[in-house]
């Protein structure tokens, strides 16, 4: 921090947080570095679209938290908020019409669908967005993000868009795959942890058919995932880790497949038909909601739910099952550690440090440019993660004696994140824009994170990420190769895979036989020649950006 002479508008807006915060006198001659020589004197709109944000973009008047963060900068922010079902063909029409938002949240080279990555190279040689500049010095956090997101370069060299960082450490990325599973159910039914497929195969068909809830009443259900695209995530490290998100992987000679058309991939088909036949999955789990699913496991009727271990997501969860249940979440709800695969060994899962892209339209100027930065470098930094992950201090939250953070909101019937991001529904996009989560202070047992969640869901949440860091081998991915945009296939996609996938489990016929012809097929249509090209065009681009950087 350097002490200097600020503009009038920095030094309300300094003070302003200042008596919000109720910590009594504090310097407004103080800015940080990478706010020196910023010229804010023009008040600038800056329109931001991200995924639901309904209750933020339905306010007529910004809360608290976005009214400082928008006179910080001397802006007004316009949010608009786009929904999981209808972003990617709300953006397309935005397109077609020149209208797309100052800043767009989309999720592109980090999809596991092939076409969702193709679409980062449209909008570049389109001329939708605009590149990030080269020269971010002066932006110390962001910067950073780049460093650890090379695998967004382009082939001029250029970053055409924002990573959304999401674990500061591979191992946190282990809780994006978990199972939760009803304790008090497997108690009732003297069934042990499964230590294998099969086992864990016959506790969801109990689940289902042996009345666990004991009312008499068949209405349960075994096994299902909170999304269908991501089905297997948690069961699959047990069968074929490396097929566990349906991406890429790296074959014995060089090659990279996609992990779908691997022998591997067989053991997944005939487990999932097995888990189908056997009644542990449910009949339905290909027309249920994301919603529909939630409500299922909340509401007492499904046993085991394929979902994420973070405190935030046990935590969401929870506040579901309280509006069904009298019995409480940490009496019936565990977490199941994942069974030894076919090689003896444990797996956890392992993600791309970085989730979902932030463009910038091609109709952002150099000022506006230099505003979003800024906003993005304040995000990142620790006033504003402070202020986006607790609130205000002095009135959502404190720095005790012992430096540790208190919360200072009432938090007996409602944990404090529900509370602050009620409060000020902004955060459901600044918690986000620059970043989707945190580091390992999000999983410790914490008096503040114990207030932010709850007791028993850090609880989880910590036991299951210990265990995986002391217990599993991170599934490794060639993340280099999975990133770079792939060409758009409608029949080569993720999707149409998965959805064959689907069509097997399901099917009447031998699941391998089927499996086969659905293969078969695809290499008649030009799989391997679609394969073959995605090699090379990665290793052209890889020889792009090398010779790009040194020139």
């Amino acid at each position: 921090m350097k002490k200097r002479t600020v503009s009038l508008l920095m030094a309300c807006a300094l003070l302003a947080v200042s008596l919000l915060s109720g910590c009594g006198a504090k310097e407004t001659d103080e800015t940080p570095d990478w706010l020196e020589g910023k010229d804010f004197s023009e008040h600038l709109e800056i329109s931001i679209s991200y995924w639901e944000i309904e209750e933020m973009a339905a306010n007529t008047q910004a809360d608290a938290v976005q009214a400082y963060i928008e006179d910080l900068f001397n802006i007004t922010i316009k949010p608009i908020s786009v929904s999981w079902s209808n972003y990617k063909e709300y953006y397309q029409m935005l397109e077609a019409t020149e209208n797309l938002p100052d800043v767009f949240a989309n999720l592109t080279i980090s999809s596991s669908d092939t076409n969702d990555s193709a679409t980062y190279e449209e909008y570049i040689r389109s001329g939708t967005v605009r590149a990030i500049p080269e020269d971010l010095s002066a932006y110390p956090n962001l910067a950073h993000v780049f460093e650890e997101a090379p695998s967004l370069q382009y082939t001029d060299g250029k970053y055409y868009a924002i990573p959304r960082m999401t674990f500061s450490e591979s191992i946190l990325s282990s809780s994006d795959a978990a199972m939760l599973v009803r304790r008090d159910w497997m108690e009732a039914l003297g069934i042990s942890d499964p230590q294998n497929f099969e086992e864990f195969a016959a506790m969801t068909a109990a689940f289902a058919k042996d009345d666990p809830d004991g009312n008499g009443v068949d209405d349960t259900i075994g096994y299902n995932v909170n999304n269908s695209i991501a089905l297997g995530k948690w069961v699959i490290l047990g069968i074929a880790p490396e097929c566990n998100t349906y991406g890429w992987v790296k074959t014995d000679d060089g090659l990279y497949v996609p992990s779908w058309t691997t022998d591997a991939f067989l053991d997944v088909v005939s487990a999932y038909r097995t888990l189908y036949e056997c009644g542990g999955l449910d009949p339905d789990f290909y027309t249920k909601t994301p919603d529909a699913i939630m409500e299922d496991f909340a509401a007492g009727r499904l046993g085991a739910l394929e979902y994420k271990s973070s405190a935030g997501a046990l935590s969401e969860l929870e506040q579901k099952w309280n509006l069904y249940n009298d019995q409480p979440f940490e009496d019936c709800v565990d977490v199941l550690h994942i069974f030894a695969a076919p090689d003896g060994n444990c797996y956890s899962n392992s993600s791309s440090l970085f989730w979902s892209e932030s463009f910038l339209s091609s109709s952002v100027d150099d000022a506006k440019m230099e505003r979003i930065l800024c906003l993005y470098e304040y995000l990142l930094s620790e006033e504003g993660i402070l202020l986006t992950k607790y609130g205000i201090e002095g009135v959502d939250y404190e720095v005790g004696e012992d430096g540790n953070l208190v919360s200072l909101l009432d938090t007996s019937q409602a944990s404090h994140n529900r509370l602050v991001i009620e409060k000020y529904p902004s955060i459901s996009l600044f918690a986000n824009l620059a970043s989707v989560s945190g580091g390992w202070e999000d999983f410790e047992e914490t008096p503040m994170n114990v207030q932010r969640y709850g007791e028993h869901c850090v609880a989880l949440a910590s036991k299951d990420l210990l265990w995986n860091q002391e217990n599993t081998i991170q599934v490794e991915r060639p993340y280099d190769f999975q990133l770079f945009p792939k060409e758009n296939s409608a029949l080569f996609s993720t999707g149409d895979a998965f959805g064959n996938f689907v069509k097997c489990i399901i099917g009447s016929d031998d699941p391998l036989e089927m499996w086969a012809s659905v293969m078969e097929e695809y290499r008649a249509q030009g799989l391997d020649d679609y394969i073959a090209r995605q090699n090379q065009l990665y290793h052209e681009r890889q020889t792009a950006i090398e010779n790009s950087i040194t020139e």
